[in-house]
């Protein structure tokens, strides 16, 4: 990069002129504020085991948990119907298609 002739301030309190090399502005700021680098945590397969086996027991919940539950995955159910048709609904939303 081009130096430039500049009056430096020295610590007797007189300027002496000296070569000094050009900074922009952007490259004060890129090395102020230097970003630290991300820490990449690999996923650990037991979590995802675990998160498989999860699975609801439906026949263990009242009709107000099996509403709460199917409004987490996305699903609206009436709790008018008798229990054995909320297991059912709610069976046929999450089966796999």
């Amino acid at each position: 990069m081009a130096k430039s002739l500049d009056r430096v301030l020295q610590p007797d309190g007189s300027y002496k002129w000296e070569e000094v090399e050009h900074i922009t502005e952007a490259q004060q700021t890129a090395a102020a504020c230097s970003a630290p680098k991300p820490v990449i945590q690999p996923v650990k397969k037991e979590a995802l085991e675990v998160q498989k086996e999860t699975i609801a027991d439906f026949e263990a919940m009242t009709k107000a948990q099996l509403e709460t539950y199917g409004r987490t995955i996305g699903l609206e159910l009436d709790k008018r119907h008798n229990k054995a048709e909320l297991i059912a609904e709610l069976k046929k939303f999450t089966s796999p298609k």
